[in-house]
């Protein structure tokens, strides 16, 4: 079973975006504030992971709360990144997660190529 844990933040102060400039469109300490944040709240639940079988070290609220703090980083992320005008389209990925992309060698290129040209 997998288990996926959404937080979000609500922000104490919001950019208005004509407050934005062009230096502006890159993260912001905000935003590598809400990334951090992120960061340590997968750590937390990678950490805690605890088989279906035993008992969860965190307690119901605990891990509610955990879900609820994901969701808010997210939702905020999202609207610094509108703001900015760049899309944001983060989501969890998983392990046994087929991948959409896929790493080519040009080496084999090049063999395979020349080979069909011999």
């Amino acid at each position: 079973m997998r288990s996926i844990i959404n937080c979000s933040i609500q922000p104490a102060f919001a950019a208005h975006p004509a407050e934005l400039t062009m230096s502006d469109n890159k993260p912001g300490k905000e935003e590598q504030l809400l990334i951090a944040v992120k960061e340590t709240l997968t750590a937390i639940a990678k950490d805690t992971y605890t088989p279906p079988e035993l008992s969860h070290p965190l307690s119901m609220e605990t891990i509610n709360q955990i879900r609820e703090c994901f969701g808010m980083v997210v939702k905020r992320q999202q609207e610094l990144a509108a703001a900015r005008g760049v899309e944001f389209n983060d989501r969890p990925r998983y392990v046994d997660e087929p991948s959409d992309t896929f790493i080519v060698s040009l080496d084999d290129f090049r063999e395979s190529t020349s080979k069909k040209e011999d």
